[in-house]
């Protein structure tokens, strides 16, 4: 069972290296196209449309990581203000529920890639990208959250946040 768990670990955590890289990689097309407009005055056809999928693309593969290190923002006024018991059933409750609306996310956006593809949908732009390709960002995202809220319902307990895995 602990290496199924570090397997998963190791899998957010790979999902967290490539949103860092989509990241790095949307920085280098909007500094290009930046250059390319400003200077050159002409400007691309292709790095708006391919920044918006890095973006997109590391926002849902590095959820489930910022879930894993308490990255998230919280409000934790009432939590502050109750005994460690009940911090733990709260933090069950809130892993719980982060978890059903993984699940259905994650159902929901697998099915809504498959119609997207069954139907050829392609972008309105002139590269024309098959948009199930970045729109599957979307069900591997939403399935290592659903890895990560297990992971925190099998960790237990509540977290101060801020620190590492």
């Amino acid at each position: 069972m602990k290496r199924v768990y570090n397997f998963f670990d190791h899998l957010i955590r790979w999902g967290a290296y490539i949103a860092g890289i989509l990241i790095l990689i949307t920085t280098v097309m909007t500094f290009y196209e930046v250059i390319s407009r400003s200077f050159f005055h002409k400007p691309t056809s292709w790095a708006t449309e391919l920044s918006i999928y890095g973006i997109i693309g590391s926002c849902f593969l590095g959820s489930a990581f910022a879930v894993r290190t308490y990255s998230h923002i919280t409000v934790d006024l009432l939590i502050n203000n109750v005994n460690d018991r009940m911090k733990t059933v709260l933090a069950y409750i809130s892993n719980a529920l982060g978890l059903v609306f993984s699940m259905i996310f994650t159902l929901y956006s697998f099915f809504h890639v498959a119609k997207t593809f069954e139907l050829g949908v392609t972008s309105a732009s002139l590269l024309r990208v098959p948009m199930y390709l970045p729109e599957l960002f979307l069900p591997v995202g939403g399935t290592l959250l659903c890895i990560a809220f297990i992971m925190q319902i099998i960790d237990g307990g509540i977290h101060k946040g801020g620190e590492n895995i």
